[in-house]
């Protein structure tokens, strides 16, 4: 049968670029980072099961046709072993005219009389000519439709479940971008990039030919079955339970295959973070010369997957011969019975005849029993896979952002800029916190300057302006409301941040200050590198605007995508603007053209300096000065300077190096 082995795989067997069998989405460890170490599961979870089937119901019309169209197939190819036998039995020993033979006299009876006169004459052996080639004629068509009904199947079938693995796509995509920033702070990202490619990759085969799958086999074991009692009740009884025996084989299996596939994730999700983390560190494995030793800590990830994956191999190893046993058992049994049965109603007229014809057919059958139990092995095999990846990418989407819209959020217009804290509390860990009672007023349009030593929450103050996280305590307030109730999107769309992270998409130089603003024309663009005094630096790029920056921007210097970052920012035209260490990669001369582009295109709004280098701030209209979470000093640059506290021992820290 054609259709039915189209997707079948031997255990232990992928294809090239196929991930290992999936698992269990990981749970957080004591401090809220994901552990390595993951529970064990049901290789079959119902729940999971109808998550999977939520994802294809908008399809299930699709899928029905889909479906039935498999099931023609099956009912045509599973006449294949009644044409044998009728050659067998009928057409090759030609004592009469076969069913085909019977209707060609009767048309030839209709249109030409003479025809069927010489019809009848023929002898034995012409008659048998002509049966034979009616028979593989009639055979001929039956197997062309098939094939062109398994062509249709195949097309429609991988049809609709690309569009189940776009859509599922799609909403893991779009859920990633809903989530709060707590969760990527906790979750690794080759886990995520895991949960977003390969994890959906090893549902595909189940998603594209599950239901067919499926149902295609059991109506065909079913169809045989029944088949087998009807042409021989004895041969049924002597090899059907079999079928019992491989049941709970499989049963076994699946205890055994489960956990062994679980391992297997477990250590190609190692090795794939892993991976993920030194290339994108490779900067830092060069700097300090770790390429031998990463090189060894991989392999030593790596022994554990092969071995993981011996392990499961073995198994498969054992239950594969275990089937080629069985049905080498069930084809012996019916050739010994059928056999006997053969020469012993030939010699009793009062038995029931068993002609070679069906004993050939009941020998193909039992293949034809047996290739749905062996797919139902293959098949419950990249299921666990399926469901095991199903639950990860499940729990994903049902991990809830922190921060999120309330019912009933404000749409705001264009805001002024009037910023305000108000005894606000926050910590990454609710039990340990990194801002403490913090309360402050940023008029509209006036310059904040946050400073402090490394890790006093400089940065964690403006991740809340942006709403990035939610205070545990306290409110942060624009323009008198608590952003709390304002959407999200709104709110957004009047904040520019640049970061000392300077991250640019892989694209143009163009495309990459357009991301603030898709509708922007080029002589928007243009307009906005002029003003920050960046086009002509950009300009003498190899290409201009039109200059490739790389992945990541790899192709330019630090402070070339820091002035792409700050024409970004400036070109969405933002009422509040935060600057996040956003100098701390420039030279001189490049810090000089930013420090001159600030002044201009800080006036009319808010913005937020977070820097190490005083020199950038000393205009600021306030001086917010944090240690250890919490605002000591709050001033000027010249009041705070007079007061000779701690902005003083930064300042002259950094005015006078030791």
């Amino acid at each position: 049968m054609i259709f039915r082995n189209l997707k079948r795989r031997r255990h232990g067997q992928t294809q090239p670029g196929d991930p290992p069998a999936g698992q269990r989405p990981t749970v957080s460890g004591p401090a809220g980072e994901e552990s390595d170490l993951e529970p064990d599961y049901k290789p079959l979870d119902f729940k999971v099961v109808r998550g999977v089937l939520g994802w294809m119901r908008p399809f299930k019309r699709q899928y029905i046709l889909a479906t039935t169209i498999g099931l023609a197939v099956t009912l045509l190819e599973i006449l294949t072993p009644r044409y044998m036998e009728q050659l067998i039995d009928v057409d090759i020993p030609g004592r009469h005219w076969n069913l085909f033979g019977r209707a060609l006299l009767w048309t030839t009876g209709r249109l030409e009389p003479a025809w069927q006169s010489h019809l009848l004459h023929v002898n034995r052996v012409d008659r048998a000519y002509i049966n034979i080639i009616l028979t593989i004629i009639i055979w001929a068509i039956t197997m062309g439709a098939a094939l062109a009904l398994q062509r249709i199947a195949i097309w429609y079938t991988t049809l609709t479940g690309q569009k189940v693995l776009f859509n599922l796509r799609r909403d893991v995509f779009a859920h990633l971008q809903s989530l709060s920033m707590n969760y990527y702070d906790r979750t690794r990202f080759g886990r995520i990039l895991t949960r977003g490619t390969s994890d959906i990759d090893s549902m595909s085969n189940f998603i594209v030919w599950g239901i067919n799958t499926l149902v295609g086999n059991v109506t065909l074991m079913l169809l045989v079955a029944g088949i087998f009692v009807i042409m021989d009740w004895r041969i049924a009884l002597a090899v059907l339970w079999l079928g019992p025996v491989l049941y709970f084989m499989n049963i076994a299996y699946r205890r055994r295959v489960g956990s062994a596939w679980r391992r297997v994730r477990e250590a190609y999700t190692r090795v794939s973070t892993n991976l993920a983390e030194n290339i994108s560190g490779m900067r830092v494995v060069a700097a300090f010369n770790r390429q031998d030793l990463n090189l060894d800590a991989f392999n030593s990830l790596q022994e554990n997957n092969t071995a993981n994956n011996i392990r499961a191999a073995q198994i498969n190893g054992v239950y594969q011969p275990l089937l080629a046993v069985v049905g080498f058992a069930g084809r012996v049994i019916i050739l010994l019975l059928g056999t006997y049965l053969v020469f012993h109603t030939a010699r009793d007229p009062a038995s029931r005849p068993m002609t070679v014809g069906e004993l050939i057919a009941l020998y193909v059958y039992w293949d034809w029993f047996m290739g749905p139990v062996i797919n139902f092995g293959n098949f419950y095999n990249d299921t666990m896979m399926a469901m095991a990846c199903a639950e990860r990418v499940q729990a994903l989407l049902s991990e809830k952002p922190q921060v999120a819209d309330r019912a009933g959020a404000a749409e705001i217009g264009r805001i002024k800029g009037d910023v305000e804290f108000e005894h606000v509390t926050f910590g990454y860990d609710p039990s340990r916190p990194v801002l403490h009672d913090i309360c402050f007023r940023a008029p509209a349009g006036s310059t904040v300057a946050l400073v402090g030593q490394t890790g006093c929450g400089k940065s964690t103050v403006v991740s809340l302006i942006c709403r990035f996280y939610q205070p545990g305590q306290g409110r942060v307030l624009i323009d008198g409301l608590d952003i709390a109730q304002i959407r999200g999107e709104s709110l957004h769309r009047q904040l520019g941040i640049v970061s000392q992270n300077n991250y640019l998409f892989s694209g143009t130089v163009m495309e990459n200050i357009r991301y603030a603003r898709p509708d922007a024309t080029d002589a928007d663009v243009m307009k906005a590198a002029k003003q920050l005094n960046a086009f002509d630096a950009i300009m003498r790029l190899k290409d201009g605007f039109a200059t490739e920056v790389g992945e990541r921007g790899a192709s330019l210097s630090l402070g070339q995508r820091q002035l792409i970052c700050f024409a970004r920012a400036f070109l969405a035209d933002p009422r509040v603007l935060i600057l996040d260490e956003a100098t701390s990669s420039m030279d001189t001369a490049t810090e000089l053209l930013i420090q001159r582009a600030m002044e201009t295109l800080a006036a009319g709004r808010t913005t937020f300096v977070v820097a190490h280098r005083l020199s950038t701030i000393v205009g600021a209209d306030i001086v917010l000065v944090l240690d250890q979470g919490r605002i000591v000093e709050c001033g000027t640059h010249q009041t705070l300077l007079m007061q000779k506290g701690v902005y003083a021992a930064l300042y002259e820290e950094f005015t006078n190096p030791a």
